[in-house]
């Protein structure tokens, strides 16, 4: 008798996880919007824990003004370092610099993002003490636009 369940469930299984909906959908276009609406930076540091080779990785957002020229594809960019607290002690606000930080911009629906003549990859630590640095969005569509980003000063 369990022999005829388990065909049974074999036979419907496929039934129930199959879609009735065929046509009538709606086709959308691919999007054709390659902006960059945002950006922001972060300091990432790990301190070690009592067990060994156990450690705890911690962001700190850094304050990013920031001017976005969508008619000549440029970011301008202000970097401020934050004050102290409990985890963010003095000693490790003295060891931020430009040259390890992590950098994500916030773009057009479905669009990518590729870094252009060695700028550092979005999301991983990177430098950025050359202050300038290209990066191409992708639209979904496959439209692009080059974008160039300006550090114009960098403040502790």
């Amino acid at each position: 008798m369990k022999k005829y369940i388990y065909i049974i469930a074999l036979i419907a299984l496929p039934l129930l996880f199959s879609s009735c909906l065929k046509d009538g959908l709606d086709e959308v276009e691919y999007s054709t919007e390659c902006e960059i609406t945002s950006i922001a930076f972060e300091h990432r540091w790990a301190i070690e824990s009592d067990i060994e080779g156990i450690y705890t990785l911690y962001f700190k957002e850094l304050s990013a003004n920031y001017s976005i020229d969508s008619e000549n594809q440029t970011i301008t960019v202000d970097i401020t370092v934050p004050g102290t607290d409990n985890t963010f002690t003095q000693e490790e606000r003295n060891k931020v610099t430009l040259s390890s930080l992590a950098c994500s911009f916030f773009v057009s629906h479905a669009a990518s993002v590729t870094p252009l003549d060695g700028a550092p990859k979005l999301g991983t630590l990177g430098d950025y003490s050359a202050k300038s640095f290209r990066y191409r969005v992708t639209s979904a569509s496959g439209i692009y636009k080059d974008w160039e980003l300006q550090i114009n000063s960098f403040n502790k």
